[in-house]
C-alpha cells in the first residue's frame, strides 16, 4: 500500500515513459482547446480560461519531465509567476482592449488600450529571472537560443516588409507589430530545446 501511494505521489520526472508522453498529450490538448474554445466567444471564452489556467503551468514542467529531469525552485517559481502574467493579458485582451474601439481619443482610451502591456512586462522580468537563475551553461543555452530567434524573426521580418514595399503581398502594420514578441517566443523556444537536446546528445 506504501509502495502504490508513493508511486502515485512520485515527480512527473519519475513516472514511466507512457506517463509522461500522456501529459504532454493532456497538455497540448489544453492548450489548444483553451485558444479553441475562446475563439468560439461567448461563455466558452471563460471555459477556455479555465484550461488555459491548468496548461500553462503543466507547460512550464513536461519539457523537463520528458527529459527526467526535477522541476526546481526556478521552474516552480517561474510558474507562479508566468501563469498569472498570461492569464491577466488573456483577460485584458479579451474583455477590456476592444472596450477602446468605442472610447473617444483621450487618456481613458489609451489606458484601454495599453493595459495589455502591463502583464507582458511582468511576464518578461519574469523570463529574466528565470534565464538567470540557472547555472552558467543553461544561460548560455538560453542566451544562444535568444541570439538565434532573433535572427529567424529579424529576417523573417525584412522578407515580409521588402514583399510589402514591392506591392507584392499586404502585411497590417498593427498586427505585424502585435506578433513580434509571439514569433521571437516561439523561435526562441523551439531553438533552445533543440540546443538542450543536442547538448545532451553530445
Amino acid at each position: 500500500m506504501g509502495n502504490t501511494q508513493a508511486r502515485r505521489l512520485a515527480p512527473m520526472h519519475a513516472w514511466p515513459a507512457w506517463g509522461r508522453w500522456l501529459v504532454v498529450a493532456v497538455t497540448g490538448a489544453l492548450l489548444i482547446g483553451g485558444f479553441g474554445l475562446i475563439v468560439l466567444g461567448g461563455v466558452f471564452r471563460l471555459l477556455g480560461l479555465v484550461a488555459l489556467a491548468t496548461g500553462i503551468p503543466l507547460s512550464i514542467h513536461v519539457g523537463r519531465a520528458i527529459r527526467q529531469e526535477r522541476s526546481r525552485a526556478v521552474e516552480r517559481r517561474y510558474a507562479r509567476e508566468f501563469m498569472p502574467a498570461m492569464l491577466i493579458y488573456m483577460v485584458a485582451m479579451l474583455y477590456v482592449w476592444p472596450l477602446q474601439k468605442a472610447m473617444e481619443p483621450g487618456l481613458l482610451k489609451a489606458a484601454a488600450a495599453l493595459l495589455p502591456v502591463l502583464p507582458i512586462a511582468w511576464l518578461i522580468v519574469a523570463s529574466i529571472r528565470y534565464v538567470l537563475g540557472h547555472d552558467e551553461l543553461e544561460r548560455r543555452q538560453h542566451l544562444e537560443a535568444l541570439a538565434i530567434g532573433v535572427a529567424v524573426v529579424s529576417v523573417a521580418s525584412m522578407v515580409l516588409g521588402f514583399l510589402a514595399a514591392a506591392k507584392l503581398i499586404v502585411v497590417d502594420a498593427a498586427l505585424a507589430l502585435l506578433l513580434v514578441y509571439p514569433a521571437l517566443s516561439m523561435a526562441y523556444g523551439v531553438t533552445h530545446c533543440v540546443l538542450v537536446w543536442r547538448s545532451r546528445a553530445e
